[in-house]
């Protein structure tokens, strides 16, 4: 890595940093516990909202109906969209823009995913932002600041922290994918119902628990960093890592499903102060070559990443492992390698893939090629890498 390079990416990170200084993330209320998603209604009185449009994820009939339930119950007069592409594109984003402004809506109710949640924040930030499309807004910090629509996010997944994340992405229909970064992003309202978790695959589970765990690591170790997302990233490890292997054996545990709900929005808060690295940007590189779910590619990329930082990750690490209470003891390098090792050995348990299959030089160049123009010169990593970098974490794989 040149002086050159390393010093023109920090400089950038330099400015970043001062820029999400100078503009406050937006605050968000909580509504979380067993039945939250029958306070919606309420929520929306206690705002004066009078027509939301509800955005409704696939596969989430039995959610949906406890959501229109609520809104019904407090009199509430709403517009209904279910027509998303899986995953949902830009071009959902735009025609739920055009509804909400047709039906004359004054806000956005979104039950699923993490890619569910996205689209219904870019749609809302579309709806203020008339003069840009979403495509036109990937990027740092190009909606501008106005004030967009009241988001209120149910997540139906604990992991991808989109439900209090300043970011989302967003599909262009052929497979790429782009990162759109604002503080206005961040939903107004986050509703936390660990019921709306119970039943999810065993293999998402595991994936969007490893997806957030790997948000909240590297939240911590940014040099973006301040106290409050330490803090937050901290305490999102410690209930991933207490809750997230007895969610994928049974999910039958409330507090379990409350917990890494709870962990998940911590994470995204977390990210949205301090950013991410290279392990999600080589995990999201990974997924749009090989068509790997993220998170399981983060259960591979995360441990690598943090071991080929080296020393310039250990005293973060080693604090971070004491922080979410996984060890107090040791040397400095002894509780980096705690911690390390406690994230390889729960993604084995979980059954996460051990190795990437049949990965060519080509596809392992264009990974990394990926990864680097994502990452630099954003990401306020441990250590500043080109694509060469991330081409031999990908190759040790």
């Amino acid at each position: 890595m040149s002086l050159l390079t390393t010093a023109r990416c920090r400089i950038c990170q330099g400015i970043y940093k001062l820029g999400s200084r100078m503009r406050p993330l937006r605050k968000q209320e909580t509504e979380a516990g067993p039945g939250a998603i029958y306070r919606v209604g309420q929520l929306l009185r206690d705002r004066r909202l009078k027509k939301p449009m509800v955005i409704l994820g696939a596969g989430q009939e039995q959610a949906a109906d406890r959501l229109l339930q609520s809104l019904s119950e407090s009199d509430i007069v709403f517009t209904q969209w279910d027509a998303l592409s899986d995953p949902p594109t830009a071009d959902d984003g735009e025609n739920i823009r055009l509804s909400w402004l047709g039906e004359e809506c004054d806000s956005f109710i979104v039950l699923g995913d993490g890619p569910v949640i996205d689209i219904a924040k870019l749609a809302a930030a579309r709806c203020v932002r008339r003069g840009r499309t979403i495509m036109g807004m990937v990027g740092r910090n190009r909606i501008g600041r106005r004030r967009t629509p009241p988001v209120i996010a149910i997540p139906t997944a604990a992991g991808s922290g989109a439900e209090a994340l300043a970011a989302a992405m967003v599909a262009d229909g052929r497979g790429n994918r782009f990162l759109v970064q604002d503080p206005c992003l961040i939903p107004a309202v986050a509703v936390l119902d660990p019921a709306l978790i119970e039943d999810v695959p065993r293999e998402l589970a595991a994936s969007r628990g490893m997806n957030g765990l790997c948000l909240a690591v590297e939240a911590f170790i940014s040099n973006a960093g301040d106290d409050k997302s330490r803090r937050a990233a901290a305490q999102a490890v410690e209930l991933f890592f207490q809750s997230l292997e007895p969610y994928w054996n049974s999910g039958a545990a409330a507090q379990d499903r409350e917990n890494l709900l709870k962990a998940s929005r911590l994470a995204g808060q977390a990210a949205s102060r301090a950013g991410y690295g290279y392990a999600r940007a080589i995990s999201r590189a990974i997924q749009v070559v090989t068509g790997m779910q993220m998170g399981l590619a983060s259960g591979l990329v995360l441990p690598a990443v943090l071991e080929k930082y080296g020393i310039s990750a250990q005293e973060r690490l080693a604090a971070l492992a004491e922080q979410s209470g996984l060890k107090t003891e040791g040397t400095r390098a002894e509780r980096a390698a705690a911690l390390i090792d406690r994230i390889r050995g729960m993604a084995f348990r979980l059954g996460l893939p051990d190795g990437l299959e049949n990965m060519s030089g080509i596809m392992a160049e264009e990974i990394a090629d990926l990864a680097a123009a994502e990452a630099n010169p954003q990401c306020a990593c441990p250590m500043v890498w080109t694509a060469k970098k991330c081409m031999d974490v990908v190759l040790s794989l």
